[in-house]
Protein backbone atom coordinates (compact mmCIF):
# COMPACT_ATOMS: atom_id res chain seq x y z
CA UNK A 1 0.00 0.00 0.00
CA UNK A 2 1.21 3.24 -1.50
CA UNK A 3 2.07 5.81 1.63
CA UNK A 4 0.22 8.57 1.90
CA UNK A 5 0.68 11.86 0.69
CA UNK A 6 -0.84 15.20 2.65
CA UNK A 7 -1.29 18.86 1.09
CA UNK A 8 0.35 21.12 3.89
CA UNK A 9 -0.26 24.66 3.43
CA UNK A 10 2.61 26.91 1.94
CA UNK A 11 3.52 30.36 1.79
CA UNK A 12 3.92 32.01 -1.87
CA UNK A 13 7.56 32.40 -2.18
CA UNK A 14 6.40 35.34 -4.37
CA UNK A 15 4.14 37.76 -2.38
CA UNK A 16 4.40 35.38 1.05
CA UNK A 17 0.49 35.15 1.14
CA UNK A 18 -0.67 31.83 2.12
CA UNK A 19 -1.35 29.79 -0.91
CA UNK A 20 -3.39 26.50 -0.48
CA UNK A 21 -4.03 26.06 -4.11
CA UNK A 22 -2.16 25.57 -7.45
CA UNK A 23 -1.87 28.99 -8.06
CA UNK A 24 -1.73 31.83 -5.64
CA UNK A 25 -4.64 33.58 -5.39
CA UNK A 26 -2.92 37.17 -4.61
CA UNK A 27 0.04 37.08 -7.66
CA UNK A 28 -1.27 34.08 -9.69
CA UNK A 29 1.92 32.51 -9.85
CA UNK A 30 2.28 28.59 -10.01
CA UNK A 31 3.04 27.21 -6.47
CA UNK A 32 5.82 24.59 -5.81
CA UNK A 33 4.97 21.16 -4.56
CA UNK A 34 4.89 21.29 -1.15
CA UNK A 35 6.06 18.14 0.67
CA UNK A 36 3.10 16.34 1.67
CA UNK A 37 -0.05 16.09 -0.74
CA UNK A 38 -3.13 14.55 -0.60
CA UNK A 39 -4.25 13.41 -4.29
CA UNK A 40 -8.06 14.04 -3.14
CA UNK A 41 -7.58 17.50 -2.29
CA UNK A 42 -4.87 17.58 -5.40
CA UNK A 43 -7.72 17.26 -7.92
CA UNK A 44 -10.18 19.07 -6.01
CA UNK A 45 -11.98 16.16 -4.71
CA UNK A 46 -13.82 14.99 -1.55
CA UNK A 47 -12.47 12.23 0.03
CA UNK A 48 -14.85 9.53 -1.12
CA UNK A 49 -14.85 6.54 -2.86
CA UNK A 50 -18.11 6.56 -4.84
CA UNK A 51 -16.53 9.97 -7.01
CA UNK A 52 -17.86 11.09 -10.00
CA UNK A 53 -15.62 9.78 -12.78
CA UNK A 54 -16.72 12.15 -14.98
CA UNK A 55 -15.94 15.15 -12.54
CA UNK A 56 -12.79 13.13 -12.07
CA UNK A 57 -11.70 13.49 -15.61
CA UNK A 58 -12.72 17.12 -16.01
CA UNK A 59 -10.63 18.09 -12.90
CA UNK A 60 -7.84 16.04 -14.32
CA UNK A 61 -7.92 17.41 -18.09
CA UNK A 62 -8.56 21.22 -16.71
CA UNK A 63 -5.24 20.62 -14.35
CA UNK A 64 -3.71 19.45 -17.15
CA UNK A 65 -3.77 22.08 -19.45
CA UNK A 66 -3.00 24.74 -16.56
CA UNK A 67 0.09 22.78 -15.42
CA UNK A 68 1.21 21.59 -18.90
CA UNK A 69 4.95 23.22 -19.01
CA UNK A 70 4.66 24.66 -22.32
CA UNK A 71 2.73 27.58 -20.72
CA UNK A 72 6.39 28.28 -18.30
CA UNK A 73 8.78 28.32 -21.39
CA UNK A 74 9.26 32.09 -20.43
CA UNK A 75 9.05 31.53 -16.60
CA UNK A 76 11.36 31.35 -14.07
CA UNK A 77 13.09 28.07 -13.67
CA UNK A 78 11.52 27.53 -9.95
CA UNK A 79 8.08 28.21 -11.76
CA UNK A 80 8.74 25.76 -14.68
CA UNK A 81 10.20 23.55 -12.01
CA UNK A 82 6.67 23.54 -10.79
CA UNK A 83 4.98 22.92 -13.12
CA UNK A 84 6.72 20.04 -14.17
CA UNK A 85 5.98 18.40 -10.87
CA UNK A 86 2.73 19.35 -10.48
CA UNK A 87 2.13 17.66 -14.27
CA UNK A 88 3.91 14.45 -12.52
CA UNK A 89 1.82 14.62 -9.59
CA UNK A 90 -1.29 14.78 -11.40
CA UNK A 91 -0.57 11.82 -13.72
CA UNK A 92 0.06 10.15 -10.15
CA UNK A 93 -3.18 10.92 -8.77
CA UNK A 94 -5.72 10.37 -11.63
CA UNK A 95 -3.74 7.04 -12.37
CA UNK A 96 -4.69 5.84 -8.75
CA UNK A 97 -7.73 7.45 -8.21
CA UNK A 98 -9.97 6.82 -11.47
CA UNK A 99 -9.05 2.65 -10.57
CA UNK A 100 -11.74 1.77 -8.00
CA UNK A 101 -9.21 -0.90 -6.00
CA UNK A 102 -5.89 1.64 -5.78
CA UNK A 103 -8.84 3.89 -4.83
CA UNK A 104 -9.21 2.18 -2.24
CA UNK A 105 -6.16 1.25 -0.88
CA UNK A 106 -4.55 4.63 -1.21
CA UNK A 107 -8.26 5.85 0.95
CA UNK A 108 -7.18 3.40 3.69
CA UNK A 109 -3.28 4.66 3.58
CA UNK A 110 -4.46 7.76 3.87
CA UNK A 111 -6.41 6.84 7.22
CA UNK A 112 -3.20 5.07 8.55
CA UNK A 113 -3.89 1.70 7.76
CA UNK A 114 -1.07 -0.63 6.39
CA UNK A 115 -0.94 -3.12 3.67
CA UNK A 116 -2.91 -5.63 5.63
CA UNK A 117 -1.34 -9.41 5.45
CA UNK A 118 -2.90 -11.72 2.28
CA UNK A 119 -5.29 -13.92 3.72
CA UNK A 120 -7.07 -16.51 2.61
CA UNK A 121 -11.20 -16.30 2.91
CA UNK A 122 -12.16 -18.47 5.30
CA UNK A 123 -15.09 -20.53 2.86
CA UNK A 124 -11.34 -20.74 0.29
CA UNK A 125 -9.13 -22.60 3.20
CA UNK A 126 -10.49 -26.53 1.26
CA UNK A 127 -9.94 -25.37 -2.16
CA UNK A 128 -6.68 -23.94 -1.61
CA UNK A 129 -5.13 -27.74 -0.44
CA UNK A 130 -7.12 -29.37 -3.66
CA UNK A 131 -5.46 -26.70 -5.65
CA UNK A 132 -2.06 -27.16 -4.04
CA UNK A 133 -2.83 -30.79 -4.63
CA UNK A 134 -3.75 -30.33 -8.55
CA UNK A 135 -0.57 -28.27 -9.19
CA UNK A 136 1.35 -31.27 -7.46
CA UNK A 137 -0.47 -33.75 -10.22
CA UNK A 138 -0.13 -31.75 -13.15
CA UNK A 139 3.34 -31.44 -12.48
CA UNK A 140 4.34 -34.98 -11.81
CA UNK A 141 2.43 -35.57 -15.19
CA UNK A 142 4.52 -33.81 -16.83
CA UNK A 143 7.89 -35.35 -15.31
CA UNK A 144 6.26 -38.74 -16.67
CA UNK A 145 5.30 -36.99 -20.08
CA UNK A 146 1.72 -38.27 -19.74
CA UNK A 147 -0.47 -36.29 -22.23
CA UNK A 148 -3.79 -36.97 -20.67
CA UNK A 149 -2.71 -36.81 -17.38
CA UNK A 150 -1.29 -33.94 -18.35
CA UNK A 151 -4.69 -32.48 -19.94
CA UNK A 152 -7.28 -33.49 -17.23
CA UNK A 153 -4.74 -31.73 -14.60
CA UNK A 154 -5.23 -28.75 -16.68
CA UNK A 155 -8.80 -28.96 -17.10
CA UNK A 156 -9.17 -29.20 -13.38
CA UNK A 157 -6.77 -26.20 -12.87
CA UNK A 158 -8.31 -23.87 -15.68
CA UNK A 159 -11.89 -24.74 -14.11
CA UNK A 160 -10.47 -23.88 -10.61
CA UNK A 161 -9.15 -20.74 -12.53
CA UNK A 162 -12.37 -19.69 -13.19
CA UNK A 163 -13.98 -20.42 -9.91
CA UNK A 164 -11.38 -17.91 -8.24
CA UNK A 165 -11.97 -15.10 -10.54
CA UNK A 166 -15.75 -15.36 -10.28
CA UNK A 167 -14.92 -15.40 -6.09
CA UNK A 168 -12.07 -12.25 -7.37
CA UNK A 169 -15.36 -10.61 -9.06
CA UNK A 170 -17.63 -11.49 -6.11
CA UNK A 171 -15.29 -9.73 -4.20
CA UNK A 172 -15.40 -6.23 -6.07
CA UNK A 173 -18.68 -6.60 -5.89
CA UNK A 174 -18.67 -6.47 -2.36
CA UNK A 175 -16.26 -3.87 -1.58
CA UNK A 176 -18.11 -1.28 -4.28
CA UNK A 177 -20.69 -1.66 -2.02
CA UNK A 178 -19.48 -0.11 1.04
CA UNK A 179 -18.17 2.51 -0.97
CA UNK A 180 -21.71 4.59 -0.57
CA UNK A 181 -21.42 3.49 3.31
CA UNK A 182 -17.73 5.05 3.61
CA UNK A 183 -18.88 7.94 2.09
CA UNK A 184 -22.25 8.71 3.88
CA UNK A 185 -20.11 8.10 7.61
CA UNK A 186 -17.13 10.41 5.42
CA UNK A 187 -20.31 12.75 5.76
CA UNK A 188 -22.34 12.25 8.87
CA UNK A 189 -21.18 8.77 10.89
CA UNK A 190 -19.36 8.51 13.82
CA UNK A 191 -15.59 7.86 13.82
CA UNK A 192 -16.59 4.10 15.16
CA UNK A 193 -19.11 4.20 11.69
CA UNK A 194 -16.13 5.08 9.69
CA UNK A 195 -13.74 2.62 11.47
CA UNK A 196 -15.95 -0.07 10.88
CA UNK A 197 -16.38 0.67 6.99
CA UNK A 198 -12.45 0.84 7.01
CA UNK A 199 -11.89 -2.56 8.60
CA UNK A 200 -13.93 -4.19 6.14
CA UNK A 201 -12.66 -2.87 3.63
CA UNK A 202 -9.49 -3.53 4.50
CA UNK A 203 -10.61 -7.48 5.26
CA UNK A 204 -11.63 -7.78 1.70
CA UNK A 205 -8.88 -6.11 0.31
CA UNK A 206 -6.47 -8.94 2.23
CA UNK A 207 -8.81 -11.99 0.63
CA UNK A 208 -8.42 -10.12 -2.98
CA UNK A 209 -4.80 -9.90 -2.78
CA UNK A 210 -4.49 -13.49 -2.06
CA UNK A 211 -6.94 -14.52 -4.41
CA UNK A 212 -5.45 -12.58 -6.96
CA UNK A 213 -1.91 -14.66 -6.17
CA UNK A 214 -3.58 -17.65 -6.27
CA UNK A 215 -4.39 -17.00 -10.09
CA UNK A 216 -1.38 -15.59 -11.10
CA UNK A 217 0.40 -18.83 -9.79
CA UNK A 218 -2.24 -21.06 -11.36
CA UNK A 219 -1.91 -18.92 -15.07
CA UNK A 220 1.71 -19.80 -14.67
CA UNK A 221 1.38 -23.42 -14.30
CA UNK A 222 -0.93 -23.91 -17.03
Amino acid sequence: MAEPVRISQNVCSYCAVPARDHFCAACGHIQPVGREMDYFSFLGLPRKLGLNEPELEKSFYALSRQFHPDFFMNASPEERQASMERSSLLNDAYRILRDPISRTLYLLSLEGYKEAEKKAPPDLLEEVFELNMQVEELTAARKMGDDDEIAEARKLLEEALEKLQEKMAGLDSTLRSLFGKWDAALEKGTEADRKAVLDRMSELLSHRSYIRNLVRDIKEEI
